[in-house]
């Protein structure tokens, strides 16, 4: 469990390099320039989340350790009840879906996991480009218009309701 300090700070950093990657085109106008900048900016965003994303690996490793033990609990240490992980269910009803006859192979059920999987990273890739493309033109059409810093503008409120986000506890912590 993160401590309140650290999580305020993890969540006044990871604000503060949203912001300043949405803040980049009002520092410069050249295209490889920004890209270097924003790839810092992602850069440093990732150094602060590696602190939070050992944690999880490492309450993760626990989780398969007691699994592969007999003892199916969930990273709070609260027993499942047998419920399988969401991608085991997801695709054991694609796979019921298909057909009604005898239960699939263990490598079956591995490629329609892989399927889901892949199709929504797919999604999730599609989505985050639309929006950064959708962010950019309306900071430039506000630039044009005359508004001045309109980059850094959408910057800080993305980057406070980022801050604001990383602030809401773990479900396992609000116990």
């Amino acid at each position: 469990m993160t401590t309140a300090r650290a999580r305020t700070t993890t969540a006044l950093l990871t604000g503060l390099t949203t912001a300043a990657y949405y803040a980049v085109p009002d520092v410069t106008s050249t295209r490889a320039t920004r890209r270097w900048l924003k790839a810092a900016c992602l850069a440093a965003g990732a150094a602060v989340a590696v602190p939070d994303a050992r944690q999880a690996w490492t309450e993760l490793h626990e989780a398969r350790r007691r699994r592969t033990a007999g003892e199916a609990t969930n990273f709070d240490g609260t027993a499942l009840d047998g419920i399988p992980v969401a991608t085991e269910n997801l695709a054991q009803s694609v796979l019921d879906d298909v057909g009604g006859g005898p239960a699939p192979s263990a490598a079956a059920r591995m490629v329609v996991r892989g399927v889901v999987v892949v199709v929504a990273l797919a999604g999730s890739v599609a989505v985050t480009v639309a929006f950064e493309r959708w962010v950019f033109r309306r900071g430039e059409a506000r630039a044009a218009a005359g508004v001045r810093l309109a980059h850094t503008r959408t910057g800080l409120v993305l980057g406070a309701l980022t801050a604001a986000s990383a602030l809401i506890p773990d479900s396992a912590e609000r116990r």
